[in-house]
């Protein structure tokens, strides 16, 4: 007789790894449309924006498919251990992906109100470069997750640093504009997009090692204790970061 229990669980791993398939390509999507968009904006091609809202609509699209048929999945088969693993960590990722999407286009439909190609090239440099870095975050975080690379979480949030250390130059160096206007609000949210984009290809490197080891590791500002860079009269309660850890109450 065949193994009818045999037969169901092979039917949910083909069923899983379809589910892993289409996340990798719709990712892989914006990875690609990410340094091709970002170049184009920097040249000023309003002709992207198109690109870009059906690039974003066509991943949106995807990852709402991906999820609503890993939770008939997940219900139909109830997985446990790395399976479960697995395919909570895919729903969890469509957010990301869907997201780093959305966000590439929001920052390709600024071309709307201000042309990047007469930025005082200090700025247009910084915004490059915080592009690319960006770019960068996110392709890895992919990479992570492609090859289960529990390790990789490290390096990815280590690159992020640098996303956010950019931003921060950006913003600084806009801010010195003797009439910024419409251009220093423009750079803001361009900065913050790209710094989010970056964010997410760190979570979907966490989730790589959280597949692989079922350990969740603190990324980013959960790294940092508590009130870290704040002065000591500033934090609740007159407290530190070694009274909170001591565990002493106020």
């Amino acid at each position: 007789m065949p193994d009818s229990g045999r037969d169901l669980r092979t039917g949910f791993h083909t069923a899983l790894d379809d589910l892993d398939d289409r996340f990798v390509t719709a990712g892989l999507r914006v990875a690609e449309a990410l340094p091709r968009l970002s170049e184009a904006f920097l040249l000023g091609d309003v002709t992207i924006i198109e690109q870009a809202e059906y690039m974003a609509w066509e991943v949106a699209s995807e990852c709402e498919r991906i999820e609503d048929d890993g939770f008939v999945l997940l219900a139909r088969e109830a997985p446990v251990a790395s399976d479960l693993r697995r395919l909570v960590a895919l729903l969890r990722m469509t957010v990301d992906v869907s997201r780093s999407a959305s966000l590439l286009r929001h920052a390709c439909l600024t071309l709307r109100q201000f042309d990047p190609r007469f930025l005082d090239p200090p700025l247009r440099a910084q915004l490059e470069e915080l592009s690319r870095v960006a770019t960068e975050v996110f392709v890895a975080g992919l990479d992570a997750w492609r090859r289960r690379d529990a390790l990789a979480v490290t390096d990815v949030d280590r690159a992020d640093d640098a996303v956010d250390e950019l931003q921060r130059l950006l913003m600084g160096q806009a801010s010195e504009v003797d009439d910024p206007g419409t251009e220093l609000l423009v750079l803001g949210l361009l900065a913050r997009y790209y710094e989010r984009i970056a964010d997410h290809g760190v979570e979907v490197a966490r989730d790589a090692t959280f597949v692989a080891t079922g350990q969740r590791v603190a990324v980013g500002r959960e790294r940092l204790p508590p009130f870290a860079g704040m002065d000591p009269q500033d934090r609740p309660g007159g407290r530190g970061p070694d009274d909170l850890d001591a565990g002493g109450e106020s």
